[in-house]
């Protein structure tokens, strides 16, 4: 697999917890990003697939409003 590299600065303290991880389990640094970076991917495309839900949502509320529009003044002109 093709690899590429970024550089990044995080602040000290998360730095820090970091280290402390690495240190405790001994897991590569490459390892803990790719996983963070992958999760925050995952979980972005998550929300943008629940905003396009919730878009298509209130699409098919205003579809099923006009509806009962068009219902309502198909009544009106029945009755008289």
């Amino acid at each position: 697999m093709q690899t590429k590299t970024f550089t990044s600065s995080i602040p000290l303290p998360l730095a820090e917890r970091l280290d402390a991880i690495i240190e405790q389990f001994e897991i590569p640094y490459d390892q803990i990003v790719t996983e963070a970076i992958t999760a925050w991917i995952d979980n972005e495309q998550e929300r943008r697939l629940a905003a396009l839900r919730a878009l298509a949502s209130a699409n098919s509320i205003a579809v099923e409003g006009h509806r009962i529009i068009d219902w309502a003044d198909s009544l009106s002109g029945d009755s008289h």
